[in-house]
């Protein structure tokens, strides 16, 4: 009768790639699908808030507050469902977050967000520069996150994405965006 000795299993994690076998997270609660349902919870309710002061309905019938009141208690919906369903299983851990990599996309955003109509900070204020800056300005920032990224192919998407932009959104939909008003004055 021969016995036979089980080989050992050598499992190598790649960087980059998922490990072999999933970790669990250090706190039940923070496992991928419950964290992401707790996400959209969460986002919902800043939702259903941020939207507060818009009329549900007005005498003409349906107000500008009942699209987003709907899609923000969908989504919460949602979340609650994601909990549900991932309540009795082992969670997957969500793993260590590259934060260098989403901060210059984050950067980007609020720079789009604080440029094209102008903010004021109290003693500091930015001016409105408009689509022809914040575009551009956000695409650059925010193409940073890539380890691969080539600054002058960039610079070329920022200009054509930002001409399409201000075609789209300024002219062919009409919406009364800023343009370049340190410039044109619209």
């Amino acid at each position: 009768m021969s016995h036979e000795v089980p080989e050992e299993v050598i499992t190598v994690d790649v960087p980059g790639h998922p490990p072999s076998s999933p970790v669990p997270p250090s706190n039940p609660w923070l496992g991928r699908e419950r964290l992401a349902g707790f996400s959209l919870v969460a986002f919902g309710l800043f939702a259903l808030w941020a939207g507060s002061d818009l009329p549900f309905m007005t005498e003409g019938g349906v107000g500008s507050g009942l699209l987003p009141r709907a899609l923000a208690i969908i989504i919460m919906l949602l979340g609650v469902a994601q909990i549900i369903v991932t309540w009795n299983e082992v969670p997957e851990s969500t793993g260590t977050w590259p934060v260098r990599d989403m901060l210059p996309v984050l950067i980007g955003v609020f720079l789009f967000a604080f440029t094209i109509r102008g903010y004021d900070f109290g003693a500091f204020s930015v001016p409105v520069l408009g689509m022809s800056v914040a575009t551009p300005l956000s695409i650059i920032f925010a193409g940073a996150a890539a380890k691969d990224v080539r600054f002058g192919e960039l610079l070329i998407f920022a200009a054509i994405l930002t001409a399409v932009c201000i075609g789209l959104f300024r002219f062919a939909l009409g919406l009364s965006l800023p343009v370049a008003p340190w410039l044109i004055g619209y």
